[in-house]
């Protein structure tokens, strides 16, 4: 019994009978209401009732703040899904625009060479090792393509297929050494024939051979193809001179030339599959 007084829950018991007490001195001193015992009940019950709606109006807070976290959550998947069409439509927008540049080109040679034949095609992958930039088409001999079609970008010669499969192409570039094109100075109408070599290409220009040393070739000079041995047809751009050197080996010159377009950054080209003189 002696451990009952000393114990926790006696002590409990203690505070609430005070309570009581204490609430029934008060309860019977307020000149009117309820009964004592009422009032004594529910001035010990006030402060529970104080705390509850204490609680109340906070866990309505954390409630309310628990919703709008879900929301902010639900408005950020939201965005985030947004932001990824919007990438999409972005990634669509941009090969639309440069496969429209790329007609674009090709409606300006096709209407002034009807009697070349075309097939559209992208460039699948590019080869990262190869200095000089060969690259891959999305066109084969299904289509029509065949080894030495020229490749071009409007006017701009870019290549020669080296190689085919039934769906794909792969294309030396005009940097390639061994892609050697005929061509001709059009102010000066001087023959020459292209070259190039890792060091050039690594400069963004080709060689132009076989002017001789008094050629009156200058910087500045457009150079084409002449038609000659009917790889290409006469009039493709290959560049414009940069450049006249002389010779150190004979009494020729040459000119380096730097291409119009860039063509590690093409995604749409054309083959020409057949023109007057092909093969002539």
């Amino acid at each position: 019994m002696r451990h009952f007084f000393k114990s926790f829950k006696f002590k409990i018991c203690i505070v609430i009978l005070a309570s009581l007490l204490l609430g029934v001195f008060v309860a019977g001193i307020e000149p009117e209401g309820s009964a004592p015992l009422t009032k004594a009940v529910s001035i010990v019950l006030k402060p529970l009732n104080a705390a509850a709606e204490f609680l109340k109006d906070h866990v309505s807070f954390l409630d309310a703040d628990f919703r709008g976290a879900n929301s902010y959550l639900e408005e950020i998947s939201r965005l985030q899904e947004e932001k990824e069409s919007l990438k999409e439509d972005l990634i669509d927008y941009e090969r639309t625009k440069h496969k429209l540049s790329a007609y674009e080109a090709f409606l300006d040679i096709k209407s002034e060479h009807p009697d070349y034949a075309f097939v559209p095609a992208g460039i699948l992958m590019r080869d990262a090792t190869d200095v000089f930039m060969t690259f891959t088409l999305s066109v084969g001999s299904d289509d029509g393509v065949s080894v030495n079609d020229p490749v071009i970008y409007g006017k701009n010669l870019l290549g020669i297929v080296r190689e085919t499969t039934p769906k794909t192409a792969t294309v030396f570039t005009v940097f390639h050494p061994e892609v050697s094109v005929a061509a001709y100075e059009i102010r000066t109408r001087e023959d020459c024939y292209t070259e190039s070599e890792a060091a050039l290409t690594e400069e963004g220009v080709i060689r132009i051979s076989g002017l001789p040393r008094t050629t009156p070739v200058v910087t500045g000079g457009v150079v084409c193809t002449s038609g000659v041995g009917g790889v290409c047809p006469r009039d493709l751009f290959i560049g414009k001179v940069t450049r006249v050197v002389n010779s150190e080996s004979d009494i020729s010159a040459y000119a380096l030339v730097a291409p119009d377009v860039d063509i590690s950054v093409l995604t749409d080209v054309f083959v020409i599959t057949d023109f007057d003189g092909k093969n002539g």
